[in-house]
């Protein structure tokens, strides 16, 4: 018969009446013994109370009431004295080692439980028939804590013991150090093939599975299953074997044993990937190292077998290829060796610019533009032979670089031509030497300046107004350039100017030449075949036309507007002394206009300059 809700809550208050708060309540079903808990069931049958609270509070106590008080049998361990009771000893430490593994993590976890069911009762009302049941849901995850860290300390002691065995029985066992070698690359060997089966199970079984088919085909789990269990007993083998080999170097006092000590280490590390079985074993290597070396030779020992672990890993990782070049793989070491000769090719070439231009400026007999052409085409040089090396280093094949680049050439021509051009245009000039260092060059007289630099793609001039244009080495292959001072630094300057009508052109050459003449500059030349001239040119629409022409050498030339202005000046200078009239442009107006006043007025309104000619009087009678 189910009792009605109310009837329900009486009986639970009744047997939580008992204990005066949820922390009592927990402390007390924690530290009840086995009659509290009997009693406890015995009373909730009684009630006859069926609702899921309470079934779960019969399963709990049910539970605790089969519990049995923590007994941990301790298996006597047994001074080795043969090889093969020292191995079982080091194996019983490994056994116990995982073991440990396995109790301490069901301890953190159930740690976090019952941190998590203390916080859930003290949210609750102490009267909440739900507080009884996480009360013993508590009860039973303390007991089960409590009984695997019972366990995990006993395996800890046992630890300690078999470390202390194992140390102290090592002078005493018999060693064979070369048939010790050869197992420890069987079980390795064992181990390796192992691992590659399971692999290629693996592999199939995916396969398989993508493919949709589902039977065995001998890759089953239980196949994969069974072959692991074979590779960790091979790991385990590998391990002892080594751990002998360890214990002989240990006992000869060889340094051997550190090394050793890594590769009993990394072993753990494949059979326990968390590490923590490792923590345990680094502890009894040190601890049997330090019995035999002692503390200080272990420390060195330890430090520098680790700084030679870390060099190897460092190795290993920088020889690791990281990508596939025309199927060459490129390490990290590769690819750092070849960027290092790189850079000692450019500093290289840099030295070498360096020394030429000290050797030139000691030199009589090389010139800027000698220095420059051997100064570049070295630098390319060895930086070409630099990277060809480089090359070299990261094993690709010269040949298959000749091919990509006649892949490429299509590419280059319609893409990078203009580079191309520059290229062979700057190797062109350094040859051809028709534009040189210091020469003074017009580029279609919108650019012109001093030649600084040639180099591969382009050419550097510095102009007058000390501004440095980087042109194209193509535009001094393909237009036309003047050189001003290809050869010498001589040239004829031609200075246009005008008179006007009426004066006689004889009289005009006379005083214009005799006072160029004696100017006074000293950069003229008058010679039989340069000297100065003045000519005339034409007859324009207001001016009767000259041309002075005079011949300068020197620096002088490469400034020539200036030396323009000198000139103008003498011949502005000379006409104005003598009076003849420099024309400027006269304008004739036609107008045609029956109005008269109308036509007066606009022929008012125009500048005072305009000359009224004949003409124009006759077209405003029309």
């Amino acid at each position: 018969m189910v009792l009605n809700p109310f009837k329900s809550f009486i009986v639970v208050a009744l047997l939580l009446s008992s204990l005066a708060s949820a922390d009592d309540q927990n402390s007390s079903l924690v530290n009840a013994d086995k009659a509290v808990y009997v009693n406890l069931l015995k009373s909730i049958k009684e009630s006859k109370i069926a609702n899921d609270e309470i079934a779960l509070q019969k399963v709990l106590l049910e539970k605790l009431i089969n519990t049995q008080p923590s007994t941990i049998t301790k298996v006597p361990v047994n001074i080795p004295e043969t090889i093969d009771e020292y191995s079982n000893l080091f194996n019983r430490y490994n056994d116990n080692a995982l073991r440990k593994v396995s109790l301490d993590k069901k301890v953190n976890s159930i740690a976090l439980k019952i941190k998590t069911l203390e916080k859930e009762i003290k949210s609750l009302d102490n009267n909440s028939t739900s507080v009884r049941t996480l009360q013993l849901q508590n009860a039973l995850y303390t007991k089960s804590l409590q009984e695997f860290k019972d366990q995990s300390e006993a395996l800890a002691s046992e630890m300690l013991s078999i470390e202390k065995m194992l140390t102290e029985s090592l002078k005493n066992i018999p060693f064979d150090p070369e048939n010790q070698v050869k197992k420890t690359a069987s079980n390795r060997e064992d181990a390796l093939k192992l691992r590659t089966t399971i692999d290629n199970f693996l592999v199939k079984k995916e396969r398989f599975e993508l493919l949709g088919d589902n039977l065995d085909r001998g890759v089953s789990a239980a196949t994969i299953s069974a072959k692991e269990e074979a590779y960790a007993k091979a790991l385990r083998a590998t391990m002892t074997s080594l751990f002998l080999e360890f214990s002989n170097a240990l006992k000869s006092k060889n340094e051997k044993a550190f090394a050793l000590e890594k590769s009993i280490l990394d072993e753990g590390a494949l059979l326990d990937s968390t590490g923590v079985m490792n923590e345990s074993m680094a502890s009894l290597l040190h601890a049997m190292e330090k019995k035999y070396f002692g503390t200080l030779d272990t420390i060195t020992g330890s430090t520098t077998q680790e700084f030679k672990n870390i060099v190897k890993s460092t190795w290993n990782m920088l020889s690791e290829p990281i990508f596939t070049a025309n199927g060459t793989p490129i390490t990290t070491l590769k690819l750092i060796l070849a960027l290092f000769i790189f850079l000692i090719g450019v500093f290289g070439g840099g030295f070498y610019k360096t020394s030429i231009k000290k050797i030139a400026n000691n030199s009589k007999s090389i010139n800027l533009a000698t220095r420059t052409i051997l100064a570049n085409m070295g630098y390319y040089v060895i930086l070409l032979a630099a990277f060809f090396i480089a090359l070299n280093v990261l094993g690709i094949d010269l040949s298959s670089i000749a091919l990509v680049a006649g892949a490429l050439s299509v590419g280059i021509g319609f893409g990078l031509q203009n580079i191309v051009s520059n290229l062979v245009s700057g190797i062109i000039l350094m040859f051809e030497r028709s534009i040189k260092i210091g020469d003074f060059v017009e580029l279609s007289g919108t650019v012109r300046g001093h030649v600084t630099d040639i180099r591969m793609r382009s050419t550097t001039l510095n102009t007058n107004g000390n501004i440095d244009v980087i042109v194209p080495n193509r535009n001094f292959i393909e237009g036309n350039v003047i050189n001003w001072t290809m050869h010498d630094k001589i040239k004829r300057f031609d200075i246009p100017f005008g008179v006007a009508y009426g004066t006689k052109p004889e009289h005009v050459i006379a005083v214009i030449k005799e006072a160029v003449v004696n100017s006074g500059y000293s950069d003229i030349i008058e010679a039989h075949d340069r000297f100065t001239n003045v000519i005339m040119t034409g007859m324009g629409s207001s001016s009767v036309d000259f041309l002075l022409q005079v011949w300068i050498h020197g620096e002088e030339i490469l400034a020539p507007s200036k030396t323009m202005s000198r000139f103008l000046i003498i011949i502005y200078n000379t006409l104005n002394a003598h009076g003849i009239e420099i024309p400027f442009p006269q304008q004739d107006v036609h107008i045609k206009s029956s109005d008269e006043k109308s036509a007066l007025a606009l022929f008012q309104s125009q500048p005072k300059h305009i000359e009224e000619r004949p003409e124009a009087s006759e077209a405003s009678q029309i």
